[in-house]
């Protein structure tokens, strides 16, 4: 064995404190890492099982989704473990600089002091990754377990609400490359934290390492009172303020890393807010009884004109859709009533004019497309329905009506506005094709005059009309049973009866799909992604700042244990015990202090900057997480408080001239 192996061995089993902390920090950082590949591999073979072997067209799709946040959640993972465990072997460097003083002196070069420090690090690696692994396998079987619940709920959710015949699940799953993955890349963590003291430690020359000079020294730098912390602290405050100025290496990694806390806590607290502002939103149209119909579509080019063209495969025709109303509605229970709504949301578009329409509306973005066209929506109601809307606007039956509203997404914010002006009595539609359809207006309907929550929609067209009868792509039953699996039978039975669902997948074989479901079911499937992964998230960031806090512990610690004989030669020049105390106190407040800042800075910075791309396509703004910044600034400031307070106690009764004339180990 080479002897600077045998040197560091030495040291790994004679700081227990130093060497137990380091291996926490690897098995903590190995676990993360484990876990999270224990994800990939369940979730990749989940989707194989489903799929296919190959995934079907979109593998590449879906291992980019699997991969991507991988990466990103392995680095932040790497970010962090790098900042911990190379604040450890830093502390460890500056404690055994007089040994490294004493082995230059006997001939030791710079490369044999580095590898001192590097071989320590593998030794302790040796131990701590294999623990690591078996860790981070069982917080995988767990959260994957967690995380199978919920895909078994929406599995069987979606038996409930798509008629058709499909499962899957996802297991836990792991293998070889798993492990080999994740033990490299901890390995290579492992070395960069390492690496940085080494190098620092063989650069020190023998008779700095000696006399105990580091870079974590006190530097003789001018600095400047501060009249607010003499107010505040006494001159204690003002000379642990210099203190800190004069010696920042010392103090940096700790800033870092509860800075990174602190940024942590805002994060999750910003996400969590933004992805419950989006199901709020989301199921902000009541939770009525569904009955869906959907048609299949392909979206094609237009030989003649080169335009976008929607086919639709299979619409449901007007008098179909009244046959079903009808049936539903006799359903056998007191009072009962069917609202249904179908449209037509791709065959046509509306040639803007300017004598009907707002200028207002005219420029708002995303209103006119490339082809200078608007989106329009051709709306079916039941007959009883329509009639009642008809009287509601004054017009006679059979008369198209202009829902004369639009709910619109501007930044984050949901507004609405008038589109028409009074005058509005023909507006001209265009299909794909250039064929133009003038359509009389008889009537309009004001956002406040529409009665049924079924009319209204979470990103409606532009232009909506109400027609009197048209094919439908989408079609609608809204309902409010008492007994939600009794009407849920009656209803397949009575759809069974004009669209049976006989495929194992209907909606591509047989051209349509059918849904029945309580609107907050369909929300429920339609998020079960967002849930999931904020769950998955808060649990990774929990274990992140845990690891945070676990290296501010040991750095703090060891920045005031180092500096024993500085403590001891204020004490002999008449410097009280409680004066050096309020000094150390002030030094870790600053700290602190400095470290909510930043993270303050980055935690609001980071979601807000995810909140612009998430507010183009929902009305969700930013907020500041008052409970989650309250949260992290009172964890900070109580971890350094207690350090500190905690290491105060073991220097009282400490011995001055031992102190000054011998560096602690």
């Amino acid at each position: 064995m080479r002897l600077t192996a045998q040197l560091a061995l030495q040291q790994v089993k004679g700081n227990r404190t130093r060497t137990m902390g380091t291996v926490v920090a690897t098995v903590l950082s190995t676990a993360l890492l484990t876990a999270i590949m224990c994800f990939v591999s369940s979730g990749y073979e989940m989707l194989r099982n489903f799929l296919g072997p190959d995934m079907g067209e979109y593998g590449p799709a879906y291992k980019m989704i699997l991969l991507i946040p991988a990466i990103f959640l392995g680095l932040l993972i790497a970010f962090m473990s790098v900042t911990v465990i190379s604040n450890i072997y830093e502390s460890s460097a500056d404690k055994r600089l007089g040994e490294f003083g004493v082995l230059k002196c006997v001939g030791a070069t710079k490369k044999q002091i580095k590898e001192t420090v590097i071989f320590e690090s593998l030794w302790i690696s040796l131990v701590a990754i294999p623990i690591g692994l078996l860790v981070g396998t069982l917080i995988g079987y767990m959260g994957v377990g967690f995380a199978g619940g919920y895909v078994d709920y929406f599995s069987e959710l979606s038996k409930s609400i798509v008629m058709r015949p499909f499962s899957f699940s996802l297991d836990f799953h792991v293998s070889l490359p798993t492990y080999f993955f994740a033990a490299v890349f901890s390995m290579t963590v492992v070395l960069i934290s390492s690496g940085k003291p080494a190098k620092k430690s063989g650069k020190i020359s023998a008779i700095e390492c000696v006399k105990g000079i580091s870079d974590r020294s006190i530097q003789n730098l001018a600095v400047k009172d501060k009249e607010v912390l003499d107010r505040l602290f006494g001159y204690e405050g003002n000379l642990g303020y210099k203190n800190v100025k004069r010696n920042k290496t010392a103090y940096k990694s700790t800033v870092r890393a509860l800075g990174l806390s602190i940024t942590l806590m805002l994060l999750l607290g910003s996400l969590s807010r933004q992805a419950n502002g989006i199901l709020s939103w989301m199921g902000s149209m009541g939770n009525d009884m569904l009955v869906d119909y959907t048609s299949i579509m392909e979206d094609v080019t237009n030989e003649n004109t080169g335009k976008p063209q929607t086919i639709i495969a299979a619409p449901l025709p007007y008098e179909v859709a009244e046959e079903i109303t009808e049936k539903l509605r006799e359903y056998p229970e007191e009072n009962f009533s069917v609202v249904g709504v179908g449209s037509d949301r791709e065959t046509y578009k509306t040639i803007p004019d300017n004598g009907i329409m707002s200028e207002e509306f005219l420029a708002l973005p995303k209103v006119l497309n490339s082809y200078n066209e608007i989106k329009t929506e051709l709306v079916m109601l039941d007959r009883m329905h329509y009639e009642m809307y008809c009287e509601k606007a004054g017009v006679p039956v059979g008369s198209n009506i202009l829902i004369n509203n639009y709910d619109y997404n501007e930044n984050g914010y949901r507004k609405s506005m008038v589109p028409f002006l009074e005058n509005a009595d023909q507006i001209t539609l265009i299909n794909a094709a250039n064929e133009e359809t003038p359509l009389s207006i008889a009537g309009m309907l004001k956002k406040e005059d529409i009665m049924d929550e079924a009319l209204c929609t979470l990103a409606p067209d532009p232009i909506r009309i109400i027609v009197p009868t048209g094919d439908s792509r989408y079609f609608t039953w809204y309902s409010d049973p008492s007994d939600d699996m009794a009407f849920a039978e009656y209803a397949r039975g009575v759809m069974d009866e004009y669209y049976p669902i006989t495929s194992a997948d209907s909606y591509v074989e047989q051209g349509y799909s059918v849904r029945i479901s309580r609107a907050d079911q369909m929300i429920k499937v339609m998020n079960i992604a967002i849930v999931l992964g904020e769950i998955l998230l808060t649990g990774l960031i929990i274990l992140l700042v845990i690891m945070g806090f676990g290296s501010v512990i040991s750095t703090l610690s060891s920045n005031i244990r180092i500096r024993k004989k500085e403590f001891a030669v204020l004490k002999s020049i008449g410097m009280t015990r409680g004066s050096l105390e309020r000094m150390i106190f002030c030094e870790s407040l600053y700290c602190a202090m400095k470290a909510s800042i930043r993270g303050l800075m980055a935690g609001i910075a980071l979601p807000w900057l995810i909140n612009l791309s998430i507010r183009k396509a929902f009305p969700v703004r930013y907020e500041l997480p008052v409970m989650a910044l309250m949260l992290g600034i009172i964890s900070v400031f109580a971890i350094v408080l207690f350090v500190t307070k905690t290491e105060i106690r073991k220097l009282r009764g400490q011995n001055i001239i031992q102190d000054i004339r011998m560096d602690v180990m």
